[in-house]
């Protein structure tokens, strides 16, 4: 008998941008997507990637300078634009200045979110996470502010999550996620794979996620 779920692995980093825009692109594409095929469940799971290994996990510096360095202010200025433009249509207001560090501390809770509450847990902190760095400004690899957020979500009190944090729970774990992305390949984000059969590279529009969703119902659960 042919199962009804639909399994999406989604490869992120939580300070790419066009990660923020795939999540809400996908989430836009299952919506639509249930309303067709409204016997098909989606199991949703975020997997770790580091877009920017050179970040410490422990000195935060401003992101502004940090990327206009790497890139240049030409390019930073054309693509503050398309961002913004891309995120105006999905809700997204996105803001840039703030403060930037390695994004480790912030996997190991979407780990934990997901192995505790499944997709439901792992989609609501990934969204406050992906609003409180892009329009809010502020840094996500802050132990109080990660204690706070968790604390929010019904993870972790806040005195257990700054516990956890500062174990090495899931550490191992998440260098070998990142690790199996790199071994598949995957050199960037985001990168989606649908019931590890079909792959989405990219922030792509929700008619992409779409119209892969819908083969998929229609021939691997038919």
């Amino acid at each position: 008998m042919a199962s009804n779920n639909v399994k999406l692995t989604v490869v992120s980093d939580l300070i790419c941008p066009w990660c923020y825009i795939g999540q809400r692109e996908l989430q836009n594409a299952i919506e639509e997507t249930k309303k067709t095929h409204q016997e098909i469940t989606f199991d949703l799971e975020y997997r770790p990637f580091l877009l920017d290994p050179t970040l410490s996990c422990d000195h935060a510096i401003d992101k502004t300078a940090h990327y206009e360095r790497k890139f240049g202010p030409e390019r930073m200025k054309s693509a503050r634009q398309m961002l913004v433009q891309r995120g105006k249509d999905l809700g997204i207001n996105f803001q840039f200045g703030g403060m930037i560090r390695q994004t480790t501390a912030a996997h190991r809770l979407l780990l934990l979110a997901h192995q505790k509450g499944g997709t439901k847990l792992q989609q609501t902190l990934l969204t406050i996470l992906f609003r409180a760095y892009f329009e809010e400004e502020k840094d996500i690899g802050d132990p109080i502010l990660l204690s706070a957020i968790a604390e929010k979500t019904g993870l972790m009190t806040k005195e257990e999550t700054l516990s956890f944090l500062s174990s090495d729970a899931l550490k191992r774990e998440i260098l070998l996620s990142i690790k199996e992305a790199q071994k598949n390949g995957i050199t960037g984000v985001p990168f989606t794979v649908i019931n590890s059969k079909y792959a989405v590279s990219g922030a792509q529009k929700a008619e992409v996620f779409e119209e892969v969703c819908h083969y998929v119902c229609n021939h691997d659960l038919s």
